[in-house]
């Protein structure tokens, strides 16, 4: 192991994955990556293995570790600047567009494979046409339902 670094990026749940692979990219950097958590084959929850209710561990093996609580997820990669944040106060619509499709295609080089849903027009106009006669409003979103186990 090097004995110095050029960045240390501290977590290894998808915001500092990504951070190290945009570092190491096209440079030489040397990146250290520092997780509390344990590797994610050794990690489990007593909850699930036992059917017991939650223990509240001090360290959470499904909350932390490589890939963060996302590893255990079902799978669902949200392809759509409309929720989860404020993106879109900050960069354009185009902008935004370039960068979720460039961290989707990062998902698929590493094996993330999945069928992308919410892009069929006819079903979402029909769909937010429903919605809209009780009043609502239906913001589509395209997303890649990688499944479980392949996000391990």
């Amino acid at each position: 192991m090097p004995s110095s670094y050029d960045v240390i990026i501290i977590g290894t749940g998808p915001a500092g994955i990504f951070a190290a692979l945009e570092l190491v990219k096209n440079s030489s950097l040397k990146v250290l990556l520092i997780e509390k958590g344990g590797d994610i084959q050794q990690r489990s929850c007593p909850m699930i293995e036992s059917d017991i209710p939650c223990v509240q561990c001090s360290l959470c093996s499904i909350l932390c570790g490589w890939g963060g609580a996302g590893a255990y997820s079902d799978g669902k990669l949200t392809l759509t600047p409309e929720f989860g944040g404020w993106l879109k106060d900050y960069l354009s619509a185009t902008e935004l567009s370039t960068y979720i499709d460039y961290v989707d295609a990062i998902y698929l080089s590493f094996g993330a494979g999945g069928a992308v849903h919410g892009e069929d027009n006819a079903a979402l106009a029909r769909l937010k046409k429903k919605a809209a006669g009780y009043n609502l409003e239906l913001i589509p979103a395209r997303i890649r339902h990688i499944g479980t186990d392949l996000c391990k």
